[in-house]
């Protein structure tokens, strides 16, 4: 929406929650792996405005042009999304997702570059609400040159990590002696983690639209140095990745995507879907994450049985290993290595132009060091209103109504592994949640 020079879009989700044990699940996921990944149904409100101004539009694409991009991200901290009268005083967050300008055209054609906070990532999966191979939407500046995509993107690293009653320093964060009080403790030291991307789009097939698209980064983490000799408080660091997807456009409204994901040393993310920068694991004796690494795939399918209905389905798998070797270099409650795996099938159903049923079933997996492995089955059954009466799974608003049944193993149950578990605290193997939701983009 919006004027000449002026767009809006909009995106938000917005309801309510209930579970059989009376406490509120609103927002609390049935997932073992976090986020979406294995159904998104139990998401909590979120609402996300972007405001886009054109300072300079040329009548057509290879004109020169400026604009200027404005997101938002506001979600809620506790309950619910309105303030004040519904959520008991507490607070929602309101912060940018991006905030960035780009110019284009202005030396090269199909050239531009861009500076700011922006959402750097392309391949995603609605079902799961995942983005994936390459999402390192964050900080910096990048260059655009038709399939080419180029950028420095900086993250700032990082909370302290706590492992039972011990205080360690994740990737990039140390503590080290604090100057001012010497007989006090520590004081914090934070390090900037710069990250090259790139990624190629090869195009083929004529009409049929495939794809194979290549991505790498490099991560560089500066030694942390202190105090009037600058003694090295924790070692300098890398890592790297490389990936690649390849789309095939299978004709009548069918695809697939495919992608693999391997990086190493402090690029080592993607347990539960995870970012490459979150790093995983503890590091080696000598403090850095040498030796660790991580695998990522991903399948993504989706088919149209003519005006009957659309199918869409998610598989995923992660692997990852941490970088320590030496005996008594991690602290107790570590592990080696983890994986984690979904498999997740959406079916909407073109009842009527204005009512899309759909049922989502998906099987999930997590598996860390020696442990078992903990399982959870979910199915969802989402009766839907669509006013606009589109026979596409893309049409908004919805309004929905929301049941859903997750059915966990022992050890999922017994260690709590998903928001709802801990929420609800049952001691039960299957967990039942009823909502009903809003949601629309424009």
């Amino acid at each position: 929406m919006g004027s000449e020079n002026f767009e809006w879009h909009w995106y938000s989700r917005l309801g309510m929650a209930w579970s059989v044990y009376g406490q509120s699940v609103q927002g609390a996921s049935m997932n073992l792996l976090g986020f979406g990944i294995g159904g998104r149904y139990e998401e909590g409100d979120y609402s996300e405005p972007s405001f886009v101004a054109h300072v300079v539009k040329g009548a057509t694409p290879n004109d020169f042009f400026v604009k200027s991009e404005m997101t938002f991200a506001i979600w809620p901290t506790h309950g619910s999304f309105m303030q004040p009268s519904s959520n008991g005083g507490d607070t929602i967050e309101v912060e940018f997702n991006q905030a960035y300008i780009e110019a284009g055209n202005f030396l090269v054609p199909g050239l531009s570059v861009w500076g700011g906070a922006r959402f750097f990532r392309e391949q995603y999966a609605p079902i799961g609400d995942y983005f994936y191979l390459d999402d390192l939407s964050g900080q910096g500046g990048g260059i655009k040159y038709e399939n080419l995509n180029l950028a420095i993107i900086g993250h700032t690293c990082c909370k302290p990590r706590y492992d039972g009653a011990v205080q360690t320093a994740a990737p990039g964060y140390v503590f080290a002696a604090d100057p001012a009080n010497p007989d006090t403790g520590t004081a914090e030291v934070r390090r900037n983690r710069t990250i090259f991307a790139g990624n190629y789009k090869f195009e083929f097939g004529g009409e049929a639209k495939h794809h194979v698209k290549v991505h790498g980064e490099f991560h560089h983490l500066p030694a942390a140095k202190q105090g009037p000799d600058l003694e090295e408080r924790a070692p300098g660091d890398i890592g790297g990745v490389i990936g690649a997807k390849l789309h095939l456009g299978l004709g009548q409204g069918n695809w697939s995507d495919t992608a693999v994901r391997f990086g190493t040393g402090i690029a080592n993310g993607a347990m539960g879907g995870g970012k490459t920068y979150a790093t995983w694991g503890a590091p080696n004796d000598e403090g850095t994450y040498a030796g660790s690494f991580a695998v990522e795939a991903v399948e993504h399918v989706g088919f149209r049985i003519g005006d009957v209905a659309a199918l869409e389905g998610l598989a995923t798998f992660h692997y990852a290993k941490a970088a320590y070797e030496a005996e008594g270099a991690a602290v107790p409650t570590s592990v080696e290595n983890a994986m984690d795996f979904s498999v997740q099938a959406n079916a909407a159903i073109f009842a009527h132009k204005n009512f899309h049923p759909v049922v989502e079933a998906s099987f999930q997996g997590l598996k860390a060091g020696e442990g078992e492995l903990a399982t959870a089955v979910k199915v969802s059954v989402v009766p839907t209103l669509v006013p606009t009466g589109e026979l596409s799974t893309g049409a908004r608003p919805h309004f929905k109504l929301i049941y859903t049944a997750a059915f966990y193993n022992d050890v999922a149950k017994n260690a709590q592994l998903s928001g709802y578990l801990q929420r609800t605290g049952s001691g039960s193997n299957v967990g039942h949640y009823i909502g009903a939701r809003t949601d629309w983009y424009f």
